[in-house]
């Protein structure tokens, strides 16, 4: 009977009267993200792209496993813990929400302004890098394309097929057409949204599209139009946001704000991608005292409040519809 393979980085179908020491590459350790890198603990590896970061191969070899591993243990706090406690600040009054989104729409029509930039050192040395490889690569990639090695993974999100014959393009691909999310603690795919705290579940679930297989990454031509992942904090006088757009081209991004309106057109991957994004913000900004930080592995803009007032949402689409509980970062 074929099982499934619960080891990290392993995934794969095994018979068990054949399940010898060796026949499984997997990872020990544990994933680790940051910023927008991608790679296992236990490994040096690291990737941007996700699909790229889950074939990683293993690092270690043993035997495959079917016992699914046990849920993470959640502490819970002592009550009279010495530890800092999260300050936890409770949004406005809705007719206050709606009196503060009332004022930002007055401004959303005033002209936007290029935001004050500055170039981090890191990402000046990963494009001079780029520079002097480009033409290495572009020699090498089309003769490497040209043939599929055996054993290559499909790049598809959540595919664990690999190609072994001409028959295996044949073969139907299960895949999420969507992109992973991590928020709060829970991890889903973006095209069916189940969720689960859990990292080894998350990578368990099954594709909910079919599909044929893709063994190769087709080459694009110039810019390519991408989506980011971004995210933000804030404190009591600050906003800030992260968009994970590596290696981005200064000279070609444009940042432009006014008080409530924050339009971005990100040129990174080294120009071959690109991410547009408009900004709605659900409260007022300072522009003149406002900048942005291009570093090597993500867009960084720190938004000066006009107001020391806490934000319940990052925009204000999402401001009207629910009144929530906002976490506090910490004061300036």
């Amino acid at each position: 009977m074929s099982l499934h393979c619960y080891n990290k980085g392993c995934g794969k179908k095994f018979d068990l009267d054949q399940n010898e020491n060796g026949s499984c590459k997997y990872h020990p350790g544990g994933p680790i993200f940051h910023d927008a890198l991608k790679g296992w603990s236990c490994c040096k590896k690291r990737s941007t792209d996700f699909t790229e970061f889950l074939n990683i191969p293993g690092c270690t070899t043993g035997v495959h496993s079917n016992e699914k591993p046990p849920e993470p243990v959640q502490i819970k706090p002592e009550k009279n813990s010495s530890k800092e406690e999260v300050v936890v600040v409770k949004a406005p009054l809705d007719k206050d929400i709606k009196a503060r989104h009332t004022v930002s729409e007055s401004y959303a029509d005033e002209p936007l302004k290029p935001l004050k930039r500055s170039v981090a050192s890191s990402l000046k040395t990963a494009l001079e890098k780029l520079s002097l490889n480009s033409d290495t690569k572009e020699n090498t990639e089309d003769s490497e394309n040209q043939e599929i090695k055996i054993g290559t993974s499909c790049k598809n999100n959540a595919c664990n097929a690999t190609y072994q014959d001409a028959t295996s393009n044949h073969a139907t691909c299960t895949s999420h057409p969507g992109q992973p999310v991590f928020h709060e603690g829970m991890k889903y795919w973006s095209c069916c949204q189940r969720k689960t705290s859990d990292f080894d579940n998350f990578l368990a679930q099954e594709g909910c599209n079919l599909t044929k297989h893709v063994w190769i990454k087709p080459r694009v031509e110039g810019e390519e139009v991408k989506t980011c992942r971004y995210d933000w904090h804030q404190t009591s006088s600050n906003v800030c946001i992260s968009i994970f757009a590596k290696t981005a081209i200064p000279d070609k991004c444009t940042i432009d704000i006014n008080k409530v309106t924050c339009k971005l057109h990100l040129v990174f991957d080294g120009g071959k991608s690109v991410f547009n994004k408009t900004f709605h913000l659900s409260d007022l900004i300072v522009p003149e005292k406002s900048e942005v930080k291009m570093l090597g592995t993500k867009v960084e803009l720190n938004l000066k409040k006009n107001d020391c007032f806490s934000w319940p949402f990052l925009e204000r689409s999402n401001q009207m519809e629910q009144t929530p509980t906002v976490r506090q970062l910490g004061n300036d």
